[in-house]
């Protein structure tokens, strides 16, 4: 593929995510922006696609002319002003966080290309009708490089996508450890009952309402639980009427996850297969030193050690789920050897340090190409 020329012995590398809403991926993406960054030495910058949430900062915002949600199909107008951007940032690398920007990147930076990296953050939850799967082929094999967020990922976008086995990466999710920390024991001492968390998208494939129901089963069984869910999404109005009738607080989109993973028990992960990687959420549960239940979807047994550092069930044993919340509300003792074990693994594998590394070595060869003579 052709690639940009520039002058600027240090070029800039725009990461692009679709909102600023506070969600894993988009968290992610500021964390690892954040880290790459370092004055003098590598310029790495975060754009924006969709206006209106701001819980997660962007350092530029491209704007969606029709307003703050992402565009059913395509919409040229945005290409167009994404395309106007990036002539004036002139990036040497392009990161497209996830299939909402790649998609737009693809048509933006038709005829003068830089190098492209795409970050694949889930596996393919789209139609696998022969027209959008090859339509989806085509745009991944657009990029240069492949990061793959989870082995999953990794596989499905080589025997599934058809992308060159070389040009995959495989480059985990990561967090910055100092930013989910266990409780301290004044926060410990506070919790007056047990309280288990959702944190999610409101979203038919993460399955909040699984956890309302988890919830009104444990309650079912006498065990005085609390329990608030975190996240926003379609499903909001049905999952609050859901939540009310249980006693399940829902506090909507929050900037301060690590707080209330902090004061948590017990983390409930619900969700189905389609799109799934290697889920953050679980990952910044560990680091906090929160137990989690989860669904045995693509990437969870990469953070979660079955029966060590939490427990994983089958994606539809509604049973499992709650015996398994229950036995480590239960057993106090358990839930904290567990938790202190998975903030042992986080550590060493998902730390932000660690994923930093992978990101550079995936990068230095886009970069050496930016600055190129042709």
């Amino acid at each position: 593929m052709n690639s940009c020329v520039t002058s600027d012995p240090n070029p800039l590398v725009l990461h692009v995510i679709p909102t600023g809403s506070a969600r894993g991926a988009q968290r992610e993406a500021r964390a690892l922006t954040d880290a790459l960054d370092t004055p003098g030495v590598r310029r790495h910058q975060l754009l924006t696609l969709f206006g209106g949430a701001d819980d997660v900062a962007a350092d530029i915002e491209v704007g969606h002319p029709g307003g703050p949600s992402p565009a059913v199909g395509l919409d040229v107008r945005l290409v167009r002003k994404l395309r106007k951007e990036l002539g004036r940032l002139q990036p040497g690398v392009v990161v497209a966080h996830g299939s909402e920007p790649l998609k737009y990147l693809i048509p933006a930076m038709a005829g003068r290309r830089r190098p492209l990296a795409y970050y694949a953050i889930g596996t393919y939850s789209g139609s696998r009708g022969r027209r959008q799967l090859e339509l989806w082929k085509w745009l991944v094999g657009r990029a240069d490089v492949v990061a793959a967020e989870g082995q999953e990922v990794r596989s499905e976008c080589i025997e599934l996508l058809g992308v060159p086995e070389d040009r995959v990466h495989l480059t985990p999710n990561g967090r910055d450890t100092e930013t989910f920390a266990p409780a301290g024991r004044a926060e410990r001492a506070e919790q007056a009952a047990p309280l288990v968390v959702y944190v999610g998208a409101l979203t038919e494939n993460k399955r909040p309402d699984r956890f309302v129901q988890v919830v009104d089963r444990l309650r079912a069984l006498d065990l005085p639980v609390r329990a608030v869910m975190v996240g926003d999404g379609p499903l909001r109005d049905e999952v609050s009427a859901a939540a009310r009738q249980v006693g399940v607080e829902l506090l909507g989109a929050r900037s301060d996850v690590a707080d209330q993973l902090r004061r948590s028990s017990v983390l409930v992960f619900p969700s189905r297969p389609a799109g799934e990687g290697m889920p953050g959420v679980l990952i910044e549960a560990g680091l906090s030193a929160l137990p989690c239940v989860a669904t045995d979807v693509p990437g969870v047994r990469s953070i979660v050690d079955d029966g060590v550092t939490g427990v994983v069930v089958p994606v539809d044993d509604l049973d499992a789920m709650v015996e398994a919340t229950r036995g480590l509300l239960c057993d106090t003792d358990r839930c904290r050897r567990m938790g202190e074990a998975a903030r042992r693994h986080c550590v060493r594998d998902f730390s932000m340090e660690s994923v930093t590394q992978r990101w550079l070595e995936l990068l230095q060869p886009l970069l050496a190409r930016a600055v190129a003579v042709r």
